[in-house]
Formats: structure tokens, C-alpha cells, sequence
């Protein structure tokens, strides 16, 4: 490892999630954020105060073709990302590239990014946080260990509905911790906004285009995990994951927690012992741990050749899933057998 290299970083676009890419930096030794670009001339404005000597330019090709950058971060929308992708794989100083998640809008696009940065030897990681999680690695782990007995099923709920821009997050999250792939998908989807049932906001409206709804994924270990998030839902993010030993339920910062199990495995719940709570703890987590956790192993992987833990092809596998629930729906709930035909690979959705 190169202890005495900073690694120069760029970000292209810094609204929302952008800002808080740019800030989770801040938190790596060997890595400085050196160039923002961004099309509006206040946002760089404001960037260039927070973060003194940044340099800021009016598009992506402009700050690659002379910030001389190490690291490409990607904070717009799942539409502008392509070509950024591309044009940051063809630029010789840019050594890895971090996108959030989504990767893309179709299935298609996702392809010819990875393609690219194979190409170039261009580190291509996306930012599904929660591989880099502390407290969902120990619930990965213990599930391998044995602590529910055998996975069978399990819950996943959040609010806000928006399939694309939240399911991203949660469908990596469980085929992560099931450490195990999508056969098939069930799903119907909705996008009527009610405002006598939910207040009125961008994200309200963006339900219109990236619809909430209801599924059931069954993976390829056996495991089926129920999925819902309608547009009226409201109450915490919540993951149960069962099996034949016991069951672990959480939300989404792990404030609340429970595990409960019995001390033998079982195949039948007549005549067995009940299940009873037990100690389950797991590290801190936040927002910031999980990217900075991904910004140091991007890093690593530069030095030492390593793949990462959330490559393009991880990031398309969750985006497959996405467009799987959009074609069962379409289909009136018909099942989806994954991975998808090639059929499927130029379905472009809007998602926000």
C-alpha cells in the first residue's frame, strides 16, 4: 500500500445525495476532494465555501479534462450517469469510479457501464451502503452461522413507496445478507398519489413515475422474503428474517432490534420449544460509516488489484430486480423468472 499517496477526488453533482458524497471524504485520510462540477452556478458557489481551494467547473468532461482527478464520484440521477461513466473510464488519470445506486434507468445501460470500465481497468463500485454496514455484516454473518437455523422467509417494509430509488437500497441489502441471488419475482406495483392519505411533496409526486407496491421474491437457497412499500405506508423501515431456529426483526438504523430463537433447529412448530428473546447486539452504523467503510475499500482495491464488494455487475443485479416488479406488474402479477431475457434489457425507467 502507498501510505504517503492522496488520492484526488471528483464529484459531479452537488444537490442531495451529492452533498453528502462530497462530505463523506472528509472522514478518509489518504483521499481529498479536489473538483466539483455542477450546472448551477450557486451550488458551486456554496460548495466552494465549505470546502476551501475546491475547484468547480460547469459540466463532468470540463473537470475531467483538467482537474487531473484519482476518483470519480457520481451524485446525480440514475438518467445523467452514463455518460459521465463513460467519459470518466476514458480519462487516464481516473483510477475508480464510485456511482450511487441506482446504477442506471435500464438494464442496457447498466452493461455498456460495466463494459466500459472493464475496457479501461477503471475500478467501477457502487454505492450500495450497507455491504459496507458494521450491523448488517454481523447479521449476514451470524444468519451463515446458524443463528435462525436455515433461512426460510422474512419481511421487508419502507416507506415512501418508490420501487427504483428505495428498492435499490433494500433489494442489494437482502440478496447481501441471504448471500444469495433472485430466481423469481411477484409483484404489483402503484403509483396513484392520494393526497387524502399522504402530504404533498417532490417525493409524493415522484411516486407518479417510480411507483410503490407489493411482492414476493423467492431467491435461489429457497428463501422467500415478502416486500412492501405502498404509497399510504408511513411507519419505520423494518427487515424479519426468519428460519428454522429463530427470527431477527430491526429498522433501519437498528434503534430497535429483536432476536428470538429456541436452542434446537426444528421442522415442525407443534411439540417444539418456544421461541424466547435473547442478546443480539450489533455495532453503530450510520450513514457516514457505511460510505466512508466504501470509500476505504475502493481505495484498497486500487492498491492492491482486489474486486469490489459492490461491482457494476452487483449493482445491476439489484436493478434487475427493480425492472423484474415492473414486468410482473405490467403482466397482472405474473411470476418473473431471473435473471431476465435480453427482451428486458431495454426497458428504461424513470426513476428519481
Amino acid at each position: 500500500m502507498n501510505n504517503h499517496k492522496v488520492y484526488r477526488v471528483g464529484l459531479v453533482g452537488f444537490r442531495g445525495r451529492g452533498r453528502g458524497l462530497a462530505s463523506f471524504w472528509n472522514t478518509v485520510p489518504n483521499a481529498k476532494l479536489v473538483a466539483l462540477a455542477d450546472d448551477v452556478k450557486e451550488h458551486c458557489d456554496e460548495a466552494k465555501v465549505l470546502y476551501p481551494g475546491l475547484q468547480t467547473f460547469n459540466s463532468h468532461k470540463e473537470m475531467l479534462d483538467n482537474a487531473d482527478i484519482d476518483i470519480l464520484t457520481v451524485g446525480t440521477r440514475p438518467k445523467y450517469r452514463p455518460p459521465i461513466v463513460k467519459d470518466g473510464a476514458e480519462t487516464e488519470s481516473v483510477k475508480a469510479i464510485y456511482v450511487e445506486k441506482p446504477i442506471a434507468n435500464s438494464l442496457d445501460q447498466a452493461t455498456k457501464m460495466i463494459e466500459q470500465c472493464k475496457k479501461t481497468n477503471t475500478l467501477f463500485t457502487i454505492g450500495n451502503q450497507r455491504r459496507w454496514c458494521p450491523a448488517w455484516t454481523k447479521v449476514r454473518n451470524s444468519i451463515k452461522e446458524g443463528l435462525i437455523g436455515r433461512p426460510t422467509n422474512g419481511y421487508a417494509f419502507w416507506s415512501t413507496a418508490r420501487v427504483g430509488s428505495n428498492g435499490t437500497h433494500f433489494f442489494d441489502a437482502i440478496n447481501f445478507v441471504l448471500d444469495s441471488t433472485p430466481v423469481e419475482a411477484i409483484a404489483k406495483l402503484d403509483n396513484k398519489v392520494d393526497l387524502t392519505k399522504m402530504d404533498d411533496s417532490p417525493l409524493t409526486q415522484g411516486i407518479k413515475e417510480d411507483p410503490g407496491g407489493l411482492g414476493i421474491v423467492t431467491y435461489d437457497n429457497d428463501v422467500r422474503i415478502s416486500y412492501e412499500f405502498m404509497p399510504d405506508t408511513t411507519n419505520d423501515y423494518t427487515f424479519i428474517f426468519c428460519g428454522t431456529k429463530g427470527r431477527i426483526e430491526f429498522n433501519n438504523d437498528f434503534s430497535y432490534l429483536e432476536y428470538r430463537a429456541r436452542d434446537e433447529d426444528s421442522r415442525s412448530f407443534r411439540g417444539n420449544s418456544k421461541m424466547t428473546t435473547r442478546n443480539f447486539e450489533v455495532p453503530e452504523t450510520t450513514d457516514e460509516i457505511m460510505v466512508s467503510n466504501g470509500y476505504k475499500e475502493m481505495i484498497n482495491c486500487i492498491e492492491t488489484g482486489k474486486e469490489s464488494s459492490s461491482s457494476g455487475e452487483i449493482g445491476r443485479q439489484a436493478l434487475e430486480l427493480i425492472v423484474a416488479f415492473h414486468l410482473s406488474s405490467e403482466a397482472g402479477t405474473k411470476p418473473i423468472n431471473l435473471p431476465l431475457p435480453k427482451s428486458a434489457n431495454n426497458k428504461t425507467l424513470n426513476i428519481t
